[in-house]
């Protein structure tokens, strides 16, 4: 039963495709619908001739030999029939729940780049693979059953240089991605957002520390006397106008306050580099001539 396929978009500039005759081309590309889930198909020219170019004239059995001969499709026998492959089908056509139906040996499962954690339903069948007889696993390194690709930074962008360089046909392109794990590989980790502080209220015990009180005193406010009536404040408001998350803040913000409303400059510790005004001239001169004449110089 033909099952339906996707292209892939690099196919078209692959050097071995466009090598290929142009109805060996699209007999490939319709091979694809015939082939079970693991990329293989019977070996039967004219059945698959009357399936995909039923109205052209054409030897399905020419265009299947081309095709093997440049190693697009691979011919081996198993279970006393003859059955192809497609090279590097697994890696490009990539189904929710395989089904396939044809038995598949060592050499096929590389050769479609099956994954080794694949679920398949049809069983593993030791045939005859370009007239040679297949033993076991000699010739195929396969990763144990619970083994995951690697997946570091540089996969799936060496997945796309192989693809765009070497094309969906030719031999290994690189590491098998699964649209899954590759859709997890480019979509970036939202960052975590920090939890807002919540507010307290003030304790009843409250005191301004050390660092509190002497800003308090470089503002010209008395630390004592304020966190008397900051304090009364900010206990008898109920609600969440009464919480506050940085009780430090409030306070330095209260003392600004307190340090405008009395007219109190900041206490500086060194000389101030402000310009005099003639109203500080004018309060020297008059300190002067008080100095002077009130105070018995003669």
């Amino acid at each position: 039963m033909a099952r339906i396929r996707s292209v892939h978009p690099g196919l078209w500039t692959d050097e071995t495709f466009v090598g290929l005759p142009a109805m060996a081309r699209l007999f490939l590309i319709g091979l694809w619908n015939e082939a079970d889930d693991n990329g293989v198909f019977q070996w039967k020219p004219l059945t698959l001739k009357m399936r995909i170019l039923p109205g052209d004239n054409a030897d399905a059995s020419e265009l299947l030999a081309i095709m093997e001969e440049v190693g697009v499709v691979m011919r081996y026998e198993a279970e006393g029939a003859s059955y192809g492959a497609v090279r590097n089908f697994r890696r490009f056509q990539r189904p929710e729940r395989p089904k396939p139906v044809h038995p598949i040996t060592d050499e096929v499962e590389q050769f479609v780049a099956l994954p080794s954690n694949s679920h398949t339903c049809s069983k593993k069948k030791h045939g005859a693979v370009g007239g040679q007889a297949t033993n076991g696993r000699n010739s195929v390194n396969h990763p144990e059953p619970n083994e995951q690709p690697s997946l570091d930074d540089n996969s799936v962008s060496e997945h796309r240089q192989n693809i765009e360089s070497h094309g969906p046909m030719e031999e290994g392109i690189g590491k098998v991605i699964h649209s899954s794990l590759r859709s997890e590989c480019e979509r970036a980790p939202k960052p975590k957002s920090e939890t807002p502080k919540r507010g307290t209220r003030l304790p009843a015990d409250w005191q301004p520390s050390p660092e509190l009180a002497d800003f308090a005193r470089q503002n010209g406010v008395d630390p004592v006397a304020t966190a008397e009536i900051f304090r009364d404040h900010w206990r008898g408001v109920s609600g969440d106008k009464g919480c506050k998350a940085d009780w430090d803040a409030t306070w330095r913000n209260w003392v600004r306050r307190e340090q405008g409303f009395s007219g109190n400059r900041p206490i500086r510790s060194g000389p101030s580099n402000r310009p005099k005004t003639a109203a500080d001239r004018a309060d020297e001169h008059a300190a002067y001539m008080l100095e002077k004449y009130a105070g018995g110089a003669r």
